[in-house]
């Protein structure tokens, strides 16, 4: 298992601060160690955080250090300032990581909040194709109890197959959509959305996926727009109502 501090450039303060309250495991006081020893920055650092506690009195003493001004000959600033500095730094450089994280996956809570996969109730056993043959096909058997248990990838393998075999079959190629978005392939399924579109199997399923594939591909304006072009009923137009204030913030 690697440890959760291999391939950082720095540590963070959580890390900085629970190595210097001993809460971390003898292996990881190792490897922070080892750290420290190449790093000056975070080697400052974890000394602020073990010598001095953080209050008001920092945020006057960086501002003061901020705005000295220094002469030609080098002048060595007290060490505690640059050690406080110098986790500070790491905190504020934390923080906005922590920021660029949660707007990089604002897309993918809003899709997981809102995506549940069409339910094939509607691609009976009696024949989702267009075919005179009441019996299911295997294919299609296979696909939908590979999809009912959620293992939507496999299902996909068998979608294929059997849209191959009856490309005709709009039901099967929503619910090959929908198994590419449960699969994380967004790219896929908006393509074949546009294609059922195209040949007029419009449906509010087919426009409820698409919309969700969009936001899953992270074009959240476009997916805003859309909603507001198309009419859900019932229990559908609650979520949308819903889906549209939070694709609106």
């Amino acid at each position: 298992m690697k440890s959760f501090f291999e391939e950082r450039r720095c540590l963070s303060a959580r890390e900085l601060q629970r190595y210097a309250d001993h809460q971390l495991s003898t292996r990881q006081v190792h490897e922070v160690e080892a750290h420290l020893l190449d790093c000056p920055l975070c080697a400052a650092a974890a000394e602020g955080y073990t010598e001095h506690s953080f209050s008001e009195a920092d945020a006057a003493a960086l501002e003061e250090l901020g705005e000295m001004h220094f002469p030609a000959r080098k002048r060595v600033l007290p060490r505690v300032w640059m050690n406080r500095a110098a986790a500070v730094l790491l905190i504020v450089a934390g923080a906005y990581a922590l920021w660029q994280y949660r707007a990089a996956t604002r897309h993918q809570a809003v899709f997981a909040a809102y995506y549940e996969p069409v339910q094939p109730a509607y691609l009976s056993l009696r024949g989702a194709a267009a075919n005179t043959d009441s019996s299911p096909k295997p294919e299609l058997k296979a696909a939908l109890q590979l999809y009912e248990k959620g293992d939507f990838e496999a299902s996909i393998v068998f979608l294929e197959q059997h849209l191959k075999a009856y490309p005709e079959d709009d039901q099967a190629g929503l619910l090959m959509a929908s198994a590419l978005l449960g699969s994380w392939q967004p790219g896929r399924a908006i393509h074949i959305l546009h294609q059922l579109e195209a040949g007029s199997a419009a449906t509010e399923d087919l426009y409820w996926l698409l919309i969700l594939a969009h936001i899953q591909n992270n074009e959240l304006d476009v997916a805003s727009k859309l909603l507001s072009q198309t009419a859900f009923q019932g229990a559908r137009a609650e979520k949308a109502g819903l889906l549209e204030v939070e694709l609106g913030h």
